[in-house]
């Protein structure tokens, strides 16, 4: 009776290999479970510092922030100084901007961050064309102009200031700027340095205007001091209507006959029409 092999080679279970990332510019290879049990050990250690600290986690942000400010005072690196440039002429402006910068003399340089304190200082909307500069070893540099008063508008309640950014300047007083541009209508303090420009470089008009009102937020009606309006075509082409407008004033005295609407919207054309009184002698002498 033949014999029976008992003796059956079984195939071994190959174990699985752990799994690694390899380092492209090393060629080294990390195992990711020897990475994970790193990052299980320093969250390990953060919380038990934490506990033994006191439990919280802020206590240990401060402390620390506070041992780097030591070190760098010790280091020679901390803020010595923070000057305003560009205001001079205004201290008490000056002033404002250094405390909103929030940057006080013995703090860490490297935790002062041009880009917050900027943010920090045009948040005030006192200020235009701010700069941060961080000069090492210890001083702090911002420039910044002051923001120009450039028209009134007239929010539906009070005349309010606006400056050349467009934005309400929240201090002026509208009764010490009587002379500047007045605006009315929704979305007029943005759009008001572009007309503002405009208007300087046709005096002729700007000294004739009353009003500007803001339409649908893509152009202007002007009421002029006659009492005649002027339909202006959208933003796009407010420079070139307002030259063309200055233009027909130069040669017809436009802007000062009894006119009651003086349409520019339609490029190459103007439509006039008369004011009431105009209208009525012209009836008269007809009949």
């Amino acid at each position: 009776m033949p014999k029976v092999s008992r003796n059956k080679s079984v195939p071994s279970r190959s174990r699985r290999r752990p799994a690694t990332i390899v380092d492209e510019a090393t060629g080294e290879e990390i195992r990711v479970s020897s990475v994970l049990f790193g990052l299980v050990m320093l969250i390990a250690i953060v919380v038990a510092t934490a506990a033994w600290m006191g439990g919280s986690l802020s206590q240990i942000e401060t402390r620390f922030g506070g041992f780097m400010d030591d070190t760098a005072r010790m280091a020679g690196v901390s803020v010595n100084d923070v000057s305003v440039l560009g205001l001079e002429q205004n201290p008490a402006l000056a002033e404002d901007v250094r405390a909103a910068a929030m940057i006080e003399p013995g703090e860490n340089m490297f935790r002062a961050d041009p880009k917050l304190i900027r943010r920090r200082v045009e948040a005030t909307r006192k200020v235009l064309n701010v700069r941060v500069h961080r000069l090492w070893p210890g001083q702090i540099v911002i420039i910044a102009d002051a923001a120009e008063p450039v028209a009134l508008w007239h929010d539906g309640k009070e005349w309010t200031v606006v400056d050349g950014l467009g934005r309400i300047l929240p201090d002026a007083r509208a009764d010490d700027h009587k002379t500047l541009v007045r605006l009315a209508g929704t979305g007029a303090p943005k759009a008001a340095p572009a007309l503002v420009k405009a208007l300087a470089n046709t005096p002729d008009v700007a000294s004739r205007m009353a009003v500007a009102t803001r339409v649908a937020d893509r152009r202007w009606d002007i009421r002029l001091i006659s009492g005649a309006t002027v339909r202006l075509p959208e933003d796009d082409a407010l420079e070139t209507s307002l030259t063309r407008l200055a233009t027909l004033q130069t040669r017809t005295a436009l802007m000062q006959r009894p006119l009651k609407m003086i349409d520019l919207r339609n490029k190459g054309r103007v439509y006039l029409s008369p004011s009431t009184g105009a209208r009525k002698i012209a009836e008269a002498a007809r009949s």
